[in-house]
């Protein structure tokens, strides 16, 4: 019997202050951004606990918390996508129809992961259920003074395949990066880039190289700034945009999501089974 293989996409999110100059007390007597910014994922569990459902104003959708221990929290989202049928009476009939997805967060300082399960009669795309979730908790964290900023995990040869494959053609580069505050995934960035962006009260930035139209960029791996760039967006911390002579449409590595993959077996256990799983995968 075929052994059927569920998708999981990945995706970073990290918390940010609203404002790293704003004076006074920010949240329950947190006095400084630096304590904020100790006490981010305690605040960022505590919205998740506070909020009983994930919704928006386009899609009626209904939530159940399977697991919160720690820094893991699973999550059951389904969405209402009645079924329409034509019956012998001539008449229409519509069924009620809520197909639904696992998400699991895993709030660790460290790790700060959305794993999302694929599944397209659910949600169009895994993105949307991350924006759902981050949406529906936005005035929570607004409260805390802090925002959520989210992009995809990829493949970080991606960036490098394509360069190979365009090389020539390519005119300009456009690096868009949250400002980082996780020094596991931004080690390699410039310190002066990290610290222009701390300074400015900046959240999201973007850097754009180009070459003359007649010409095309030179991008080369012993680049340590283009690599560090590179290695920071696709382990979550931004996009990369390539516009490429001859095509009409930009390039976004985040388009191209790593994913994990778990057996729908596996998924058929219990909460504490499924998060042991998930867990040890995305190690």
């Amino acid at each position: 019997m075929k052994r059927t293989i569920s998708q999981f996409e990945l995706y970073r999110y990290q918390l940010l202050p609203i404002d790293r100059y704003l004076q006074g007390d920010l949240w329950s007597g947190i006095k400084t951004v630096d304590e904020l910014l100790s006490k981010k994922n305690e605040l960022f569990s505590a919205a998740l606990l506070e909020v009983e459902s994930f919704y928006n104003s386009r899609t009626e959708t209904v939530t159940k918390r399977l697991y919160c221990q720690g820094d893991f929290f699973l999550f059951r989202i389904a969405a209402n996508r009645s079924l329409h049928r034509e019956t012998k009476e001539f008449t229409d009939e519509y069924i009620d129809n809520w197909p639904s997805v696992l998400v699991a967060i895993w709030n660790d300082p460290e790790k700060q992961l959305f794993a999302v399960q694929r599944r397209t009669t659910a949600f169009n795309s895994t993105e949307a259920v991350v924006k759902l979730i981050l949406d529906t908790l936005r005035s929570v964290l607004s409260h805390y003074h802090l925002i959520a900023l989210y992009e995809p995990l990829v493949e970080k040869q991606k960036f490098w395949d394509l360069i190979e494959r365009y090389k020539g053609r390519i005119q300009k580069l456009e690096f868009e990066f949250i400002t980082p505050n996780m020094a596991n995934i931004s080690e390699s960035l410039p310190e002066n880039l990290k610290e222009f962006a701390k300074a400015t009260n900046s959240v999201k930035n973007k850097l754009d190289i180009e070459s003359d139209p007649e010409s095309s960029l030179h991008i080369e791996k012993d680049n340590s700034t283009v690599r560090a760039l590179s290695d920071y967006t696709a382990e979550g911390g931004g996009n990369v945009a390539i516009k490429v002579n001859g095509l009409s449409k930009k390039i976004h590595t985040s388009k191209t999501v790593k994913h994990i993959e778990v057996s729908e077996v596996e998924l058929q256990g219990t909460a504490e089974e499924v998060v042991g799983i998930l867990k040890e995968i995305l190690k």
